[in-house]
């Protein structure tokens, strides 16, 4: 499941920002070559507050129309590092919930809650910038969670396939490619995305291009891309202005828990731990507190981070209001400590974090990691737990056959010269393929069967270890109907 996250009309609240004294009249912002000063100037409005929008005027509006319509509108030029400012405080909430996020545009963050636990999918509701707003919404692939999180009325939930039909068709233009060809689809009359979803695939493409199909297939949930994962700078420090002076230490812990959640996810994200941590307290009066925070062994859970931070802050004498927090830490290797008198841990691997970071990254979360093997008799079943997981390193499975199998991925199909007896097919000879011969040893058959009791998981084959003439020692698999193929090669 993925979430989005969006930041309406960013241009404009990040000037509001810079102007907080204009947050209650009619405001808009144009470019920044624009002149405020010249009623006549044709240039459109880039994005207007709510009260500008109450006064009838909209987005796109050429200025000199916007101001007779309103002629108390207020024009701000863009702030480009107030955007990008408030940006990066989206990403450092997001990363609150998962390390695995990406920047879709400027004002959209696209999350993958693969990973996330169901409390931390919670605090979607709870996410919050003082005077901005954030839309979000959830869904099944990236770009639909992206499409729902910039309408208004999907905001808070788990957006399906047919409530997209619903939405207006004008959101397609969010989608890269779509430039080209969506302002014909305007001319066709298409008013939602379920008129475009009920257009044929085929005649799309015919007409359109191949950017048309793939608009089709993600609108209707065929499309899953990867992320363009946003990684964490290699600092972890974390920090937080106050705009009131804060005297009890509740809050305190409060506003540090918030800062442990992002910092925790930035370290796990590097496959590394806390071995300590650094917090610093700005007081009113101008002087700061640092405390270093030595962790007993290295932890990486917000949760327990919070606790040796919380005695201190509860033990703190609080001598005058503080108004800012920083936080940094120390990451250290997960598990650096001599567990036996008589050992050492291995040294681990060059770069061995970064390497499953670049690889997590080209394959997608979660496909990468220890395979374990499943608790059934089928052919590599198999689960995958995560790569610094101690039950992964330990419960790895390992063959007790003293010759290996080279499985072939996919399986050979062949055609084998075969009698049945008793309802077991006994094979004679290989007609095709790459291995051809008379079998002339065998061991078998081996029945294997399993997911009996679900009518869609249910499985049955029947293996022969065969030796041909020449020596060649090979697997056979027989499957309902009358298919055998070739799995493997032992040696």
């Amino acid at each position: 499941m993925f979430a989005a996250l969006h930041l309406p009309d960013l241009e404009i609240t990040a000037a509001l920002r810079v102007n907080p004294e204009l947050r209650g009249f009619p405001s808009a912002v144009v470019s920044a070559t624009a002149d405020a000063d010249d009623p006549k100037a044709k240039l459109p409005l880039l994005a207007i507050n709510h009260h500008a929008r109450q006064t009838g005027i909209e987005a796109g509006w050429q200025l000199h129309r916007a101001l007779v319509r309103c002629p108390g509108l207020r024009i701000l030029q863009r702030r480009l590092e107030a955007e990008k400012a408030l940006l990066q405080e989206l990403v450092d909430l997001a990363e609150a919930l998962t390390p695995d996020l990406e920047i879709t545009s400027p004002a959209t963050l696209v999350l993958d809650l693969s990973r996330a636990s169901k409390s931390k999918i919670a605090w979607l509701d709870e996410l919050e910038i003082p005077h901005v707003e954030i839309w979000h919404a959830r869904a099944e692939t990236p770009d639909l969670a992206h499409l729902a999180a910039l309408h208004e009325e999907s905001q808070g939930g788990l957006v399906d396939l047919e409530y997209f039909k619903c939405l207006p068709f004008s959101l397609l233009a969010s989608l890269p490619g779509t430039s080209e060809w969506l302002p014909m689809l305007r001319l066709w009359g298409l008013k939602t995305l379920g008129d475009f979803m009920a257009l044929p695939r085929q005649a799309l493409v015919e007409r359109l291009g191949p950017a048309a199909g793939d608009a089709h297939d993600i609108v209707h949930g065929k499309s899953c891309r990867l992320l363009r994962l946003h990684r964490p700078p290699e600092s972890y420090g974390q920090s937080l202005d106050f705009e009131d002076g804060i005297h009890l230490s509740e809050p305190l812990i409060f506003a540090t828990k918030r800062l442990l959640h992002t910092l925790s996810s930035r370290v796990a994200s590097h496959y590394l731990a806390v071995g300590s941590l650094q917090i610093t307290l700005h007081h009113e009066l101008g002087k700061s507190l640092e405390r270093m925070i030595r962790l007993p062994e290295p932890l990486v859970d917000a949760n327990e981070l919070l606790l040796p931070v919380q005695t201190f802050l509860e033990s703190l004498r609080i001598e005058s209001p503080v108004v800012g927090i920083d936080l940094n830490a120390t990451a250290v290797s997960p598990n650096p400590s001599q567990r036996e008198w008589y050992g050492r841990q291995l040294p681990n691997p060059s770069r061995w974090a970064e390497t499953l970071t670049r690889l997590e990254a080209l394959l997608g979360p979660g496909r990468v990691g220890v395979p374990v093997s499943e608790n059934t008799h089928r052919p590599e079943a198999f689960r995958m737990l995560p790569a610094m997981s101690a039950e992964g390193s330990s419960n790895a499975s390992q063959t007790g056959c003293s010759i290996p199998l080279r499985r072939f991925r996919p399986q050979q199909s062949v055609a084998v010269a075969f009698e049945n007896r008793g309802n077991l097919p006994v094979p004679h000879a290989i007609l095709s393929g790459s291995y051809l011969g008379e079998i002339v040893g065998k061991r078998g058959p081996f029945l294997l069967s399993g997911d009996w009791w679900e009518a869609e998981k249910l499985w049955r084959r029947i293996e022969w270890d065969v030796e041909l003439a020449d020596g060649q020692i090979l697997r056979l698999v027989f499957s309902p109907v009358d298919q055998w193929h070739l799995e493997g090669v032992y040696g």
